[in-house]
């Protein structure tokens, strides 16, 4: 109790300093980068307002358009792709790396890819809003580097921690979910960063999915090796209550610990081959799910606007004290 008092005291008083300079970023661009009607060019959900299926050209003209938003940024970005096939499909596997000569890494991801059936299936949550955000998270930090004289730490993510950003590729099922036909793309680098020596590098793995409904549904915390970092975001969550940004009910539930006391995966997602290689993972999912849930209706037409900036916000200052504390 004493410990979770301190940590929020901690970061109240930081996020205050983070949050003050942060405004001006989330105040010119939440309303356009995060829009469902803004149809600007600088939109970086609406593009995502396609079916995603892997191969197709939905899902080429996304890989493009997350690939030239990293190419835009004024940071130096490493730029990878992870191309391969199974089960009679293409997939690809995105990766950005900022800080590429670091010894270890946080990791965020989400997966952009769409369910084949039912046709015409877009996933507003699942995970369209989620990779925006990423995207966003990226822009933020772009423009933090670039005013870094207005802050003590001038050298996020370029000293020994360094941050990756994974879109994957094949998430959902292409038939019935199993552990052959499913999370292609998590599976597939998951693979390749182990026989490379990488997998030891990753710090903590943050990942997003179902992020952005209308409904008010907990994340709880669903792993005892990243439940400090659950009560790390939970603490910046307190301290941005009653703020400009929205929040009035948390996320975040510290005293329950049904699922971390389980002790092995509650759900099947793409931080499942990460977690059995000992990597921390922070798994950002809301449990129950939102009733629209592999439904037609996990559209844009049932995504919230408010609760994409809450997440956005939330993260990129999460991220930031993670950096300053890694540095």
């Amino acid at each position: 109790m004493l410990l979770n008092l301190l940590l929020t005291t901690v970061l109240l008083l930081r996020t205050v300093v983070t949050i003050a300079a942060g405004a001006e970023f989330y105040d010119a661009t939440l309303k356009t980068f995060l829009s469902l009607t803004d149809t600007g060019d600088s939109n970086l959900l609406l593009p995502f307002n396609k079916t995603r299926i892997p191969g197709s050209s939905g899902s080429e003209d996304i890989q493009k358009f997350i690939i030239s938003h990293f190419k835009l940024l004024h940071d130096d970005w490493l730029i990878e792709t992870d191309p391969f096939q199974e089960n009679g499909y293409n997939f690809t596997n995105l990766v950005f790396t900022l800080g590429r000569n670091a010894s270890s890494y946080l990791v965020l991801a989400a997966h952009y890819d769409s369910k084949i059936l039912p046709t015409g299936f877009i996933g507003g949550t699942d995970s369209a809003a989620p990779c925006a955000i990423l995207l966003y998270i990226s822009s933020f930090i772009d423009w933090f580097c670039m005013r870094s004289s207005l802050f003590e730490d001038s050298a996020l993510f370029k000293g020994p921690s360094g941050i990756k950003i994974v879109f994957f590729d094949g998430e959902e099922a292409i038939n019935q979910w199993s552990e052959q036909d499913s999370i292609y793309g998590a599976r597939h680098l998951a693979s390749m960063w182990i026989d490379e020596e990488k997998i030891d590098e990753i710090d903590l793995f943050i990942l997003m999915d179902l992020l952005g409904s209308e409904e008010d549904i907990k994340v709880p915390s669903y792993h005892e090796s990243s439940h400090f970092f659950y009560q790390f975001l939970s603490a910046i969550e307190r301290s941005l209550i009653g703020g400009p940004y929205g929040w009035n009910v948390p996320y975040f539930d510290d005293p329950e610990l049904e699922f971390t006391a389980l002790g092995k995966p509650l759900i099947e997602d793409d931080h499942k081959p990460f977690l059995a290689e000992g990597v921390p993972v922070l798994h950002l999912i809301p449990f129950p799910f939102p009733s629209t849930w592999h439904t037609l209706n996990d559209d844009f037409d049932h995504l919230s606007e408010i609760e994409i900036h809450k997440w956005a916000v939330l993260l990129c200052e999460f991220i930031i004290q993670y950096s300053i504390d890694s540095y």
